[in-house]
């Protein structure tokens, strides 16, 4: 799904390279790019999230504000409002809009609240990173309610939309950022000797860790803990192990939280999909406990990323309890691509020539056939039937149906271009041939 290739100059001298970072999606692509994020919507209704549409634009305030520090306002692209010359931005993220809308539109509301929407964000990536700018999200957000239900409910929520999007083999890696901060409290380190470790734990650099935590006034056992700590990944054995190693109170109360979450997620059938991760700590600056990443083998990046973040909506006036998630739709057509392999997607749908006097009878024809739920479309231009069965093939049609001269009280010629066979269909039986062909 990457941009194709172009040149730099096209007619009249436009641009037309694009920036790095974004692509265009094409019709091969754009069909299960749409009709995925068609079932994501589709799941999430069903589980009862209502969905919203926010802006593109806001004012820039409204992503500042859940800044976790100054560094993530840099991702956003930037821009003067003519009129009144306050300063707006695109969205980078769906999550502070949906905190503004809770706090402005729905302060009235009962609770929990049960959200869901679908767009792009665009955030700047330094050149040298490779990454996107643009990322087509599907997510969903509980908001108003603290409890290891509704942390099992967000991961539920995502396992299902992955089986419902069609994909079999992922991983779902939950950890718990809560464990780390209790770990880290009542120790005497400065802010950069924290950043430090933190750092270290986060890139799972084991060799690095250990030359950190030699420098540093910490206990053996602290020590220890923290050494541990990327190394307590696997299965629900490791909150025991976990458990045997912890001293402060504010971890065990985190570890005894996610072993509830997991208690839950259980419930939901999810023992299969989930792996334990208490050296995961991405977004601790803004996550508040339970995390979670999906993934699948050989695609590097997450498929899906969520957890709790009960301090945002606070800092639009709503003092709320939050949890969540958002599907990146390329990154998980990508995963749908891996699964059945390299092979061409199936041409579905039928392509009607006439080369009977009278227009109408094709027209009222690919009417019944899409009617009947079928892809169809007629070609318009006169032509040899040679190109006119190209041009069905290069649009991903797998018939060509051809009216004849006769008109329709012969049968129609049905051409299926998987095949190359060629057969006659009487035309009040050519839906319910095709549409049983199709299922």
């Amino acid at each position: 799904m990457s941009p194709a290739p172009t040149s730099d100059r096209g007619a009249g001298g436009l641009h037309c390279e694009l920036p790095a970072g974004l692509g265009d999606i094409l019709p091969e692509h754009a069909a299960e790019f749409l009709e995925l994020r068609r079932e994501l919507l589709q799941t999430m209704a069903r589980w009862g999230y209502r969905p919203v549409v926010p802006p593109l634009l806001e004012y820039a305030e409204a992503f500042s504000r859940a800044a976790a520090d100054p560094d993530t306002e840099l991702a956003a692209y930037k821009l003067v409002d003519r009129d009144t010359g306050h300063v707006l931005a695109l969205r980078p993220d769906f999550t502070p809009q949906l905190a503004r809308l809770v706090a402005t539109r729905f302060r009235d509301a009962s609770l929990p609240l049960r959200l869901c929407y679908e767009g792009s964000v665009l955030r700047h990536v330094p050149a040298r990173k490779g990454r996107s700018r643009e990322l087509h999200q599907v997510g969903a957000e509980l908001l108003g309610v603290c409890d290891p239900e509704a942390d099992a409910e967000a991961i539920a929520l995502a396992v299902d939309c992955l089986h419902r999007a069609g994909l079999r083999e992922f991983k779902v890696d939950v950890g718990q950022v809560e464990f780390f901060r209790g770990v880290l409290q009542g120790t005497a380190l400065t802010a950069d000797q924290t950043e430090t470790v933190t750092s270290a734990v986060a890139r799972k650099d084991v060799s690095e860790l250990e030359t950190v935590l030699d420098q540093l006034p910490l206990s053996d056992s602290k020590k220890r803990l923290l050494a541990e700590l990327p190394l307590l990944a696997g299965g629900t054995e490791v909150l025991d192990r976990a458990l045997a190693l912890v001293e402060s109170d504010h971890s065990r109360a985190a570890l005894d939280g996610l072993t509830q979450v997991v208690r839950y997620a259980e419930a939901h059938h999810l023992a299969d999909h989930l792996t334990i991760d208490l050296g995961e700590i991405r977004g601790i600056d803004y996550h508040t406990g339970v995390i979670f990443e999906a993934f699948v083998h050989h695609l590097g990046v997450p498929l899906c990323r969520g957890g709790r973040y009960d301090r945002l909506l606070g800092r639009y006036g709503a003092d709320l309890p939050a949890t969540g998630f958002s599907m990146d739709l390329v990154a998980l057509t990508e995963a749908l691509h891996l699964q059945r392999g390299a092979g061409p997607t199936v041409p579905r749908g039928v392509f009607l020539v006439n080369f009977a006097p009278d227009r109408t009878s094709a027209v009222s024809l690919a009417h019944g056939l899409r009617d009947a739920g079928m892809r169809a479309a007629r070609d318009c231009i006169r032509r040899p039937l040679e190109q006119s069965a190209a041009h069905a093939r290069e649009q991903g049609f797998r018939w060509v149906a051809v009216l004849t001269e006769q008109g329709t009280a012969a049968p129609l010629r049905l051409l299926d271009l998987t095949t190359g066979g060629e057969r006659p269909v009487a035309l009040d039986q050519l839906v319910a041939k095709l549409t049983a062909e199709e299922s």
